[in-house]
């Protein structure tokens, strides 16, 4: 048997499974000296958050439980029960335009009931969200509102073009820059500190590579591998800024790729109060998402209302003063 590389026997002692470093890694365009640089430090990354930011305990539990299709509801909700602020928020979200159906619910029971298992393990997952990073400040509240944003969007989008293999946007939208709030709140890259086309959408991942030595996206797909969500989520995280590694592995994930990025675009521009004008659509087709989607971007243009209805709403819920302008 070859040798473990240095890189995955460092990943090793983090706790990383060794495959999982060629799945969520750089991909072939990253030399070996670098990746093993590279797996060297995201290691002693994430071996410095496993114990700063477990996800809540409730919240993986009851996220746990709905992923098992024979469960029974009201085991769900005697364990949501035990945590009364989560038991609060969950049926704040059930009324709200992000998840109601029908007419409002009034107990936690009836939410579960109203809402199914899939949208209370969305619910769930936000919750978790906003309960870890409640309390960033400066471009760290940014960051947490633009999660919200694109999660938001990326739903609006599927919603409207039904695509089949996107059920898990919501998650990838909303855990997308999970990243970058774990790194701000370790203080291992002060973003606040930053020159502003550090933070370009298109290099960002390589002025941290190069600062750091890995990126935001992939320590989010680790990350998220550690907090037990789908490896469908996970790697569309991990890949959200290699689109051409996720466009050629195809499946699910190069889907929701291709969404999160659109969707990702959308609610810079909003934020930054700039119109889905000829300029704009220009360089959105720039990107290689739209046309993985078949996306014109007159299509875009047209349902830009709902794109800030969609972001309104869900800021309305977890909290937020990044609205339209």
């Amino acid at each position: 048997m070859a040798k473990k590389s240095a890189a995955q026997g460092a990943a090793k002692n983090a706790g990383i499974a060794d495959s999982l470093i060629e799945e969520l890694w750089f991909g072939d365009e990253t030399a070996p000296d670098v990746k093993e640089l590279a797996a060297k430090s995201l290691s002693a990354k994430l071996a410095e958050l496993r114990g700063m930011k477990p996800f809540p305990v409730v919240a993986e539990r009851i996220m746990t439980l709905v992923a098992d299709q024979r469960v029974r509801l009201e085991e769900v909700a005697r364990v949501l029960e035990t945590d009364p602020g989560l038991a609060a928020r969950t049926l704040a979200l059930s009324n709200s335009a992000l998840f109601l159906v029908g007419r409002p619910c009034d107990s936690v029971n009836q939410a579960i009931l109203r809402v199914g298992t899939k949208a209370l393990y969305e619910m769930m997952a936000a919750v978790a969200m906003l309960e870890m990073f409640e309390d960033v400040r400066g471009i760290g509240i940014g960051f947490r509102e633009h999660c919200v944003g694109v999660a938001a969007i990326s739903r609006a989008l599927v919603k409207s073009h039904g695509w089949d293999g996107a059920s898990q946007v919501f998650l990838v939208g909303l855990f997308h820059d999970v990243g970058k709030l774990l790194s701000m709140d370790s203080q291992e890259l002060p973003y606040d500190a930053l020159p502003p086309e550090y933070l370009d959408f298109d290099t960002v991942h390589l002025h941290e590579r190069r600062l750091v030595g890995y990126d935001h996206a992939v320590l989010g797909g680790h990350v998220l591998k550690q907090w037990n969500l789908p490896d469908t989520v996970a790697r569309a995280v991990a890949w959200h800024h290699q689109p051409g590694r996720a466009y050629a592995n195809g499946g699910d994930e190069a889907l929701l790729v291709a969404i999160v990025r659109v969707a990702d675009r959308i609610d810079h521009a909003i934020v930054r109060g700039i119109a889905p004008d000829e300029p704009f659509l220009q360089e959105m087709s720039r990107d290689a998402a739209l046309s993985y989607l078949e996306l014109q971007p007159e299509e875009i243009a047209r349902a830009w209302p709902t794109f800030i209805d969609a972001r309104v709403s869900a800021l309305s819920v977890f909290g937020g003063t990044h609205t339209a302008k």
